[in-house]
Formats: structure tokens, sequence, C-alpha cells
């Protein structure tokens, strides 16, 4: 009789912890969902766009339950920047391949961005919205360090080494902005294609600009 009491609570434990599998992979697929809806939204219509109610039934789930994940609009607002932000930031840190020379690891962080910019429409429309807007006030300033820590370490490195102008990174990050941006217009209107004829042309006026 002891065995089976035990075999039978091991059946319970497991049944247990497949339900808590399960009910965990709803949960992450749920919240991906909504973030990628929420990133619909504001591709489309702007912050404004974001009605929270809408926002749930676009997921096919109750408002309720959008609450349970976020308690307001400014919480999901917020909250879905930081997990972009924190992913890009990661990503662009693996692109950079610690060996190679500091011009191309700047260049490596420079395409990386090109090419976010460009496949990843969305997100990068998001980002840049949201620090156009007074949610960004509600970002904790750690996150917005961490937007800019693989850049800024960068040009620190380069200042360091007397590659780069010594001057104040937010001028250095200004510059290098204006020329990304002005390249990723460039590629989507057609009038230049991102090849390495180009990108290394583009990227020249970058280091042109910056360099010591």
């Amino acid at each position: 009789m002891l065995n089976n009491c035990k075999k039978q609570h091991k059946r319970i434990n497991i049944r247990f912890y497949l339900y808590i599998c399960i009910v965990r992979v709803k949960d992450n697929a749920k919240r991906l969902a909504i973030i990628e809806n929420t990133l619909d939204i504001v591709f489309e219509k702007g912050f404004a766009g974001i009605k929270m109610a809408d926002l749930a039934k676009r997921v096919g789930i109750s408002p309720s339950t959008l609450y349970v994940y976020y308690k307001s609009k400014e919480e999901l607002v917020v909250s879905v920047f930081k997990e972009l932000i924190k992913h890009k930031t990661a990503q662009s840190e693996k692109d950079i391949a610690k060996d190679l020379p500091y011009k191309l690891k700047l260049k490596a962080l420079w395409l990386y961005w090109i090419n976010v910019s460009i496949n990843q429409s969305k997100e990068m429309n998001y980002i840049n919205q949201i620090k156009q807007s007074p949610y960004y006030d509600l970002v904790p300033d750690d996150i917005k360090d961490i937007g800019y820590s693989v850049g800024f370490d960068l040009f620190d490195l380069g200042k360091s080494e007397g590659l780069i102008k010594n001057v104040d990174n937010e001028i250095l990050a200004t510059i290098m902005k204006a020329l990304l941006m002005q390249t990723v217009t460039m590629i989507a209107d057609n009038r230049i294609s991102l090849d390495k004829k180009n990108s290394d042309l583009m990227f020249s006026f970058l280091w042109d600009a910056i360099k010591s």
C-alpha cells in the first residue's frame, strides 16, 4: 500500500510539473503576443493608438488578463522599451568581435544598427518614438544608459587610444546617429543599396567626421 501511495504521489508530481511547464509556455506566448501587437499599434498609430481594451482584443485575451501582465498603459509602454533596448544592446555586443581592430569594431556597430533599422523597422520605430515622447521620462536611468553603453564604451576606447576626437560622447553619438539615419533613409528610398561598396563609403564619412 505504501508503494502504491508513492507511485500515486509521483504521478501527481509529474502531472503538476507538466501543468506548470504548459502554463509557463502559454504565459510567455501571451507576453510575446502583447509585445508584438503593441509594436504594430505604435507603428501604425503612435502611442496614442494604444487602448488597453483594443490591445487585449487584438491579442485574443480579456482586458483583465492584460492587466495581469501590465498594470497600466504606462507600464506596458516602458516595459516593452526595456525589453527591446536590453535585447538590441546585448545583440550588438555579440556582433563586435573583441579581436577586431578599433575601426572595424566601430564599423561592426554601425552596420548592426543599420541592419536593425532596415530589417526590424517596427522595433526601431518604437525605440525612436519613445525617446521623443513623455514616456521616456518614466524610463529608469539605468535602462537609458544601457542603450548607449556599447557605443559610449567604444568611443571611450577610441579616445584613450588617440584614434578619435576627444569630445563628449553625446556629440559623437549625435554625429553617428545622423549619418546612420541618413544612410538608412537612402537605402529605404532605393537611392543606394546596402552592399560593401556603399557601406564602406557611408562609414568613411562617419570615420572622417570623428577621427582624430
